[in-house]
C-alpha cells in the first residue's frame, strides 16, 4: 500500500481541524442556496474549501486541490494535471444537509492522491470529536472531550476489528439515493442510511459498521478509501470488480463542468470481498 513523501500527517490533521473550527462558526450564520442538482450549498461550504485550496496547494511540488465546490472552475489542462500527478481531493462539508440542520452528522473529509493514485486520508467529525488520518502506510484514530483530539493523541487502529470493538457490527449503510430508489429483500442484517459518508467511514474503520453500499463523488470517497486500504479492507463496485485506487479508473470525470465525478458504479465496502458479495446480491 503506498504512501506519500509529501504527506505531512500533522500539518494535513491541523489544517482539518482549522477548517472545522470555521466551519462550526460559519454553522451559526447560516445561508444556504440549492444548487442545479437540487442539493443545498452554505456559505461554509465555500469558505472552507477556499481556505483548504489556500493551506493545501503548492505550486513548487506541483501538488493541485480538487474540490467538490470548486471542481467546475478548472480548464480541461489543470484536471487532467490534477489528476495524473499530485493532488489533495476536499470533500469541504460532508453532509451539508444534517449541517445546514444543526445535526451533528456531517464532516470534513481531506484525501490525497499521487500520480493519480489514492494513497492518503484524514476526516474529523466535528460534532463528536472523532478525528481518523493515515501515516506511513497505518490508519489513527482519536475521539476527544470536548473538542478534536490533538494529533498526539491518536492512535494507530488495529486491522483486526475485535480489537476496536468488541462486538463487530452487523449494520449495512447504504445511501439515501439506494434507500429511495432500490428494493432489498432476503438480508438478515441491519440497514441504516446517512445524508454523509464519514460517519460511515470511521465507523467501519472501527467496526461500528459492517458494510457500505453508496454511490459516491471523488470527494466522498478519496480519504475513506485510503483510510480503510490500509487496515486491509476491500474497496470494490457492485458489479464484482476491485477498486484499483486510481483517481481516472475508478471515478467518471466526463461531467466535472455540471460538479460531477462519481464512481463508475456503485461502491462497497467491507472487512472481505466475500461478504460484500453476499448482500449485493440482496439489493434489486
Amino acid at each position: 500500500m503506498p504512501n506519500s513523501s509529501n504527506w505531512n500527517a500533522e500539518f494535513v490533521y491541523q489544517t482539518a481541524c482549522k477548517l472545522a473550527e470555521t466551519a462550526v462558526t460559519e454553522q451559526q450564520k447560516l445561508t444556504t442556496e440549492i444548487k442545479p442538482d437540487n442539493s443545498i450549498v452554505t456559505q461554509a461550504d465555500k469558505l472552507v474549501e477556499n481556505m483548504a485550496i489556500q493551506a493545501l496547494s503548492d505550486a513548487t511540488k506541483n501538488i493541485s486541490v480538487i474540490g467538490e465546490e470548486t471542481i467546475k472552475e478548472l480548464s480541461e489542462n489543470e484536471l487532467n494535471d490534477a489528476l495524473a500527478g499530485n493532488c489533495y481531493i476536499i470533500d469541504p462539508i460532508d453532509g451539508t444537509v444534517p449541517y445546514a440542520s444543526l445535526i451533528p452528522l456531517w464532516g470534513i473529509s481531506i484525501g490525497y492522491a499521487e500520480n493519480g493514485e489514492i494513497c492518503e486520508g484524514c476526516i474529523v467529525l466535528p460534532g463528536t470529536f472523532e478525528a481518523v488520518i493515515t501515516k506511513n502506510g497505518k490508519t489513527y484514530y482519536a475521539k476527544g472531550k470536548g473538542q478534536l483530539p490533538a494529533f498526539n493523541e491518536l492512535t494507530e487502529v488495529s486491522p483486526h476489528l475485535k480489537d476496536n470493538c468488541e462486538h463487530p457490527s452487523r449494520v449495512l449503510v447504504i445511501n439515501q439515493l439506494t434507500a429511495k430508489t432500490k428494493t432489498i429483500t432476503g438480508l438478515t442484517r441491519g440497514v441504516t442510511t446517512y445524508y454523509s459518508i464519514v460517519f460511515p467511514f470511521i465507523y467501519l474503520t472501527l467496526g461500528r459498521m459492517a458494510g457500505i453500499y453508496a454511490s459516491l463523488h471523488v470527494w466522498d470517497a478519496a480519504a475513506g478509501m485510503a483510510i480503510l486500504r490500509n487496515l486491509g479492507f476491500y474497496a470494490g463496485f457492485a458489479d464484482g470488480q476491485p477498486a484499483i485506487y486510481k483517481l481516472t479508473e475508478d471515478f467518471d470525470f466526463s461531467q466535472y463542468k455540471k460538479g460531477h465525478a462519481r464512481s463508475r458504479e456503485i461502491m462497497v465496502y467491507a472487512n472481505h470481498k466475500s461478504f460484500c458479495d453476499s448482500w449485493i446480491e440482496c439489493i434489486h
